[in-house]
């Protein structure tokens, strides 16, 4: 019981509720590679290692930079915390993916003040993404420059609903 009460607090002061839970993407892409070095390269978003980052090059392609994320399944995502190369707290973004918006527009934090996002939640082949009450529905996470600045993160994290 008293292991229960510990996680369950755990996850109340990361900011969590007992119906959302971090999702570990399976892989991650990105526009390109910064100068092509390998320790900038798409994986550094979601290994959980706080000394490496992901750099893309400038411009991109036509879709401006992006970064995305293969959830490995679908999800509910209710938000996306991006935690943006400096060492300092106060630069992570929280993105709430919402019913009723286009994207998950609602931003809490830094949320690249000097570099605008947007960060998309859809299922592979349908980049509209379906809605629930509080959520979007969809397999991938895309965060994206438009005006193809580079993205440079240290982690990229999903969180979801838990579902029934």
């Amino acid at each position: 019981m008293s292991v229960f009460i510990f996680i369950l607090v755990a996850y109340l002061v990361q900011g969590l509720t007992a119906s959302t839970v971090e999702v570990r993407p399976v892989s991650a892409e990105h526009s390109g590679t910064f100068l092509g070095n390998r320790k900038y390269r798409a994986h550094h978003a979601i290994d959980r290692n706080w000394r490496s980052k992901v750099m893309t090059s400038y411009g991109g392609d036509n879709l401006g930079t992006w970064l995305r994320l293969d959830l490995g399944g679908e999800f509910c995502v209710e938000y996306v915390e991006i935690w943006h190369y400096l060492h300092i707290t106060n630069y992570r973004s929280t993105f709430t993916c919402s019913e009723g918006a286009e994207n998950c527009g609602s931003c809490e934090g830094y949320c690249g003040k000097k570099t605008p996002l947007t960060v998309t939640v859809y299922s592979s082949g349908d980049e509209s993404g379906d809605e629930e009450q509080g959520c979007r529905r969809g397999d991938t996470v895309q965060v994206r420059s438009h005006q193809a600045h580079m993205l440079s993160f240290h982690e990229v994290k999903v969180y979801a609903k838990l579902d029934d």
